[in-house]
């Protein structure tokens, strides 16, 4: 079994000689270079790249490598949600006062858009996090993507926003320009301690910016984990088909009062753009929302609970248990091991690039 570290890898010529398990670890497309790495290393496998398995951490990828022989098993969900449900955390949904909540910390194109499109609509009444030293945003990256002339007036004239930046630390993390690095503090452990009482809990919908924002894929971070703790009305920002994906394994999306249409359209300009445009009316109503929220508490409840229970952790072992005894096993020490790192036979990433093999052999266990 090989594990790829998405963030990191780079193909520099690697050949595969025979058929391997291949776990994607993380988000994998290179957005500098718009393309996913893994495709050349499958394509130039010494046997047929069809007789590898790409195993996905999310819940289905429409992109490119949905061609290759691929399973998608809800590893980090499925960790996210033992982390949540071992961290005892006591909810409280009846001190709602904010209309919406959005929590960035590291920067990306779509959280960036996100800031810009607050601004562009004149949003207010929100609670949020932004634990960056200044609220300047970069406009080359997003004037890259589209051609659009409305969105190219947005980002143009929302450079900086008067959004007024955040802190929010327990006082040993890293503190970067844009960013904090949390270090040892777990994401139920911040969400708790930081993030409950001031960012979810007080707020009726969260616009979620998972990582996820070019590729056609679906997955499911802390961020969507929080949103359902803190009793609120999920939208994905720039997300692919998150709406769809959660509701076909028992969650409510709450669609009798949320547009999630964007969540599948091509261009990821646009999935970001109407995930808010298609729900302004939602963002500008407290009064609305709050009633929804207050007459439908069962239905927020019933989501918790799914996360409470771990749905996910459960449909990852129904997929691993499909496999060969051997395989089970090595899918579990990968997904499940609190030391994962040592838990898999040879990584390409960060490892591997620094050696550039040109050919990859590995043993098998």
């Amino acid at each position: 079994m090989i594990k790829i570290f998405g963030p990191s890898y780079r193909y520099q010529g690697e050949i595969l000689t025979e058929p391997e398990i291949i776990y994607l670890d993380d988000h994998h497309y290179d957005e500098i270079n718009q393309c996913f790495h893994l495709e050349a290393l499958l394509d130039n496998s010494a046997c047929d790249p069809q007789e590898h398995l790409v195993v996905f951490e999310g819940f289905g990828h429409d992109d490119i490598l949905a061609k290759y022989n691929h399973v998608c098993i809800s590893g980090y969900p499925g960790r996210t949600g033992l982390e949540f449900a071992n961290e005892g955390i006591t909810p409280d949904w009846t001190r709602k006062t904010k209309t919406f909540n959005f929590m960035i910390n590291k920067p990306r194109l779509h959280r960036n858009f996100l800031l810009m499109l607050i601004q562009h609509f004149k949003l207010d009444n929100y609670s949020y996090s932004l634990p960056w030293r200044n609220n300047q945003l970069s406009c080359s990256g997003l004037l890259k993507l589209t051609e659009n002339n409305e969105y190219r007036q947005i980002i143009m004239n929302n450079a900086t926003v008067d959004i007024p930046v955040t802190d929010y630390r327990f006082g040993t993390e890293v503190v970067l320009d844009q960013g904090v690095q949390n270090g040892p503090y777990r994401n139920p452990l911040i969400y708790d301690k930081l993030l409950r009482t001031t960012v979810f809990e007080p707020s009726c919908v969260s616009l979620i910016t998972d990582p996820i924002f070019f590729e056609r894929e679906t997955k499911i971070s802390e961020k969507t984990f929080m949103a359902f703790y803190g009793g609120t009305i999920p939208i994905w920002v720039g997300g692919w088909r998150s709406a769809d994906r959660l509701r076909e394994i028992g969650f409510d999306m709450f669609d009798d009062i949320v547009d999630h249409s964007y969540q599948a359209l091509p261009d990821p300009m646009d999935r970001a753009y109407y995930a808010v445009e298609r729900n302004l009316a939602l963002l500008r109503d407290f009064d609305r929302v709050h009633q929804f929220v207050m007459a439908n508490l069962a239905r927020f409840q019933h989501n918790l609970e799914l996360c409470q229970s771990n749905v996910f952790y459960d449909l990852a072992e129904q997929k691993i248990a499909k496999f060969d005894l051997v395989t089970q096993e090595e899918l579990k020490k990968l997904l499940w091991s609190p030391h994962r790192e040592s838990n898999y036979s040879r990584t390409l990433g960060e490892n591997i690039n620094a050696n550039s093999p040109a050919i990859v052999s590995v043993d098998k266990r």
